[in-house]
């Protein structure tokens, strides 16, 4: 309380002349004097005003003070008023005592000392201030607590509830649940495309951009409906007493409402979402079974269709859990020294000269093999961590550049594939002057090549960044040129030094009928007028070289020449090829057989291995013949649903076998009972 605040005083006697006295004794500029003439005014003054103190006479007509006191105390509001009792010197020890049960602080006898009773209200006046100080501290504590106990629970910038309120309400929601007999539906959201936003316009719209989607998804759930960003651009929505289907109605919503764009000052955005469902009890019976099923069904639908109006909801399957799990291992792949560079040679299509090798990273999973780029690399565009793969290529590129600077290879050379993610980095122009300080390598021997993802909407900035590059003597292609937008305006406004012909026009060149001879035509010529080196890939034919050859290609890569070689390789390779070039400049055939060879298309389990694994949990944990039949489907990622019309069996039925399946081989969720069989196929695997 603000010490200049004014303080309420009541002041209570039946005879004007003695409030008169009171008064003029205690008056204060501060000091507002309530004047009462009788009990019954007082308490009316008292349901108005908050009082400091009460100056009560006890011998008044009516109610008198002993009773208007005992109603003081009476009363809530008012219990905690000291109360100063002002009398004639006549009373006796009873009624002294009477007086202090009914709440008197202290006595002042008439007639009244002015010294005594200003001191004694000074006293009271003193402590009233302190409470109000008291009061007023803790209430603003109060809001300070329920301030913290706000940013404790809710994301800051865009005001949902936060993971750690999701995790409270999930448990309270599932129990709720267990106790009506009711589901609950969990929808993981992910929104689609979402870090090229951060990437290309900056954070701060970014930020702005999740608060409108923050508001659109609030707009777009029922009432008693419950929604959390749990971090970046993923939400977690908890239907309350909706199974699958009612589920899926509220993912169908919100889908639908995503298709209208969001407006952010001159900008109009659309943004897709995909999304994962798990229903309890179906799905999971706790909080971390639910949200890790959720997670999955998220994760497969983002497979099958990523930046699709999408939606998946059934189980996943021994296929996906496979990708599943290899985001966690891509993660660890750098430290455990799991990737590798090969290095395929590109070729003078006139003087057979190699100039230079494009450095291609391969993953050999422990368990897995080598896995195949067409797989790892946009599991790690999606799972941000191709920056960091990106570095580590740079690095290494720049070490090979650095050992091969006094032997045969040391004028080639190296070109790295860069990330539209990594190229858009403020910073890359100083981290690759870095690595080449590092290295000690002279620029000239490093090209960057990037693909037509990176220009889209952030011209300035690259121009600006090529340039830079362009400085330091690096050369510059651009990657899978014809793929994309394929923009002729790139060619005239960015300063490549190459540009490579996809090759997916390359291999149809020699089909009659085919556009692609045309369109190749046209970019070589065009490329040629612009004094542009023309790079075609994929060349697998002597016929596509000969055709190559006429249209005044520059250079050519690919399995026609050489595959991607190790190091070692390489330079055996090369002491071949010079030697063959010198003896027949002309021949062009291939000249390595033992090369390594990364399959085109992903890795895929083998099918009858997964059939003898859930035949060995069948003989290992005791399984029926039907409850196998259920195990299988379970594995093939069916719904309850899908597998009852499978096996021409109510859903109920199918709910009994799962519950007496998973209690049997000891698991709680389909993502275990899939793991069981991974890893049994793995042990069959190795074992073979």
């Amino acid at each position: 309380m603000n010490q200049t605040d004014t303080i309420n005083i009541l002041l209570v006697d039946d005879r004007p002349e003695n409030l008169l006295a009171l008064e003029a004794i205690i008056e204060q500029e501060d000091y507002n004097l309530v004047k009462a003439y009788s009990g019954e005014e007082a308490l009316k003054y008292l349901l108005k005003f908050d009082f400091a103190v009460i100056l009560l006479d006890v011998q008044m007509p009516g109610l008198d003070g002993f009773s208007t006191a005992k109603i003081i105390r009476a009363r809530e509001k008012t219990k905690n008023i000291p109360i100063l009792f002002v009398t004639a010197n006549n009373l006796d020890s009873e009624q002294i005592f009477m007086g202090y049960s009914v709440g008197a602080i202290d006595y002042i006898l008439k007639p009244v000392d002015p010294l005594i009773l200003k001191s004694k209200v000074a006293r009271f006046v003193e402590q009233y201030i302190l409470r109000q100080k008291l009061i007023a501290q803790t209430k603003e504590l109060e809001e300070k607590n329920n301030v913290i106990k706000y940013m404790a629970y809710h994301d800051g910038l865009t005001e949902l509830p936060n993971r750690r309120m999701l995790n409270e309400q999930i448990i309270q929601n599932i129990n709720k649940s267990k106790h009506l007999n009711e589901p609950l539906g969990v929808l993981f959201l992910d929104l689609d495309r979402f870090k090229y936003v951060n990437d290309s316009l900056g954070h701060l719209m970014g930020d702005k951009l999740l608060q409108l989607v923050a508001k659109r998804l609030q707009s777009n759930i029922r009432e008693q409906d419950f929604v959390a960003r749990i971090g970046g651009d993923e939400f977690v929505i908890l239907l309350t007493n909706s199974d699958r289907d009612e589920s899926l109605m509220v993912a169908q919503t919100i889908l639908e409402a995503f298709k209208q764009p969001f407006y952010l000052d001159t900008y109009e955005f659309y943004i897709t979402t995909c999304i994962g469902l798990a229903v309890f009890p179906y799905d999971g019976e706790d909080s971390i079974s639910l949200l890790k099923n959720a997670d999955a069904a998220l994760y497969r639908a983002k497979e099958q269709g990523k930046n699709k109006y999408k939606v998946f909801h059934t189980g996943m399957n021994i296929e996906s859990y496979r990708t599943f799990l290899l985001q966690s291992d891509l993660r660890k792949a750098i430290e455990r020294d799991e990737l590798s560079l090969v290095y395929q040679p590109k070729v003078n299509i006139h003087t057979g000269k190699i100039s230079s090798v494009e450095a291609l990273v391969r993953w050999h999973h422990p368990k897995w093999g080598m896995i195949p780029p067409n797989e790892f690399i946009p599991l790690a565009e999606e799972i941000g961590l191709i920056v960091e793969i990106d570095k580590w290529v740079l690095q290494n590129a720049c070490n090979q550049i650095a050992q091969w600077r006094n032997n045969e290879l040391g004028s080639i050379r190296i070109a790295v594939n860069f990330s539209a993610q990594h190229f858009l980095q403020k910073n890359l122009v100083n981290e690759i002057i870095e690595q080449l300080a590092i290295s000690n390598i002279d620029p000239n021997l490093l090209e960057i090549e990037i693909t037509e993802t990176a220009l889209l909407g952030n011209e300035e900035f690259i121009i600006s960044t090529l340039l830079k590059l362009k400085e330091l003597k690096i050369h510059v292609s651009l990657d899978d040129f014809g793929t994309g937008y394929s923009s002729l305006n790139y060619l005239r406004v960015f300063p490549f030094s190459t540009v490579k012909i996809d090759k997916a026009f390359i291999q149809e060149i020699t089909n009659q009928g085919e556009k692609s001879l045309a369109i190749v035509e046209s970019i070589i010529h065009l490329a040629n007028r612009l004094s542009i080196n023309v790079v075609a890939e994929g060349v697998e034919t002597l016929e596509q070289l000969k055709i190559l050859k006429e249209l005044q290609c520059n250079e050519y890569q690919g399995y026609h020449f050489c595959r991607p070689l190790l190091p070692e390789e390489l330079f055996e390779f090369l002491e071949k090829y010079e030697t063959i070039l010198t003896e027949s400049p002309t021949e062009s055939a291939p000249l390595l057989n033992n090369v390594i060879e990364i399959q085109k298309e992903p890795i895929r389990l083998n099918h009858d291995i997964v059939k003898l694994a859930i035949q060995q949990v069948k003989t290992s944990y005791l399984l029926s013949t039907r409850e196998v039949d259920v195990f299988s489907l379970i594995v093939d990622g069916l719904t309850n649903k899908e597998i009852s019309e499978k096996l021409y069996i109510s859903e109920h039925t199918v709910k009994n076998h799962i519950t007496n399946i998973f209690s049997k081989i000891n698991v709680s969720d389909r993502v275990q009972a899939i793991a069981l069989v991974y890893e049994t196929c793995i042990q069959k695997e190795e074992a073979q």
